[in-house]
């Protein structure tokens, strides 16, 4: 049994050997086009790594944005809950079914108003 085992992962890793020296020599003897134009391998690897490289940061900036709005929602959300707002509990349900599209909203149409009357300074009597 065990040299069974042995065998078979023998010839396993002298597969992979095979493989990548045959896909080594394959790539030395490939042909590369970009636009209909023969170019060099290693110019086309480069453009396919900054493409790769532009995916990825444009995932990041996509997943930081999705973030940054969730957390704007919760804080509206959250804000409608704990204030006295005139219809307090229309505006938690339009907030939760319309999501970001709700709370810029309610941002707009409330907060920035409340804001405003409670920023307000009072005027105090003279003693």
């Amino acid at each position: 049994m065990l040299e069974t085992i042995t065998k078979s992962a023998m010839f396993s890793s002298a597969t992979l050997w095979l493989w990548s020296v045959g896909t080594q020599s394959a790539l030395a003897q490939a042909k590369c086009y970009k636009s209909g134009v023969e170019v060099p391998c290693e110019e086309l690897v480069k453009s396919v790594k900054s493409l790769f490289a532009w995916g990825i940061g444009g995932f990041f900036v996509i997943f930081t944005l999705v973030i940054l709005a969730t957390v704007f929602w919760i804080m509206m959300i959250v804000h409608a809950a704990r204030h006295q707002i005139k219809n307090k509990g229309i505006w938690i349900v339009v907030m939760v079914l319309t999501g970001i599209f709700g709370a810029i909203i309610y941002y707009f149409v409330v907060k920035r108003k409340f804001n405003k009357q409670f920023s307000q300074p009072t005027m105090s009597a003279p003693r």
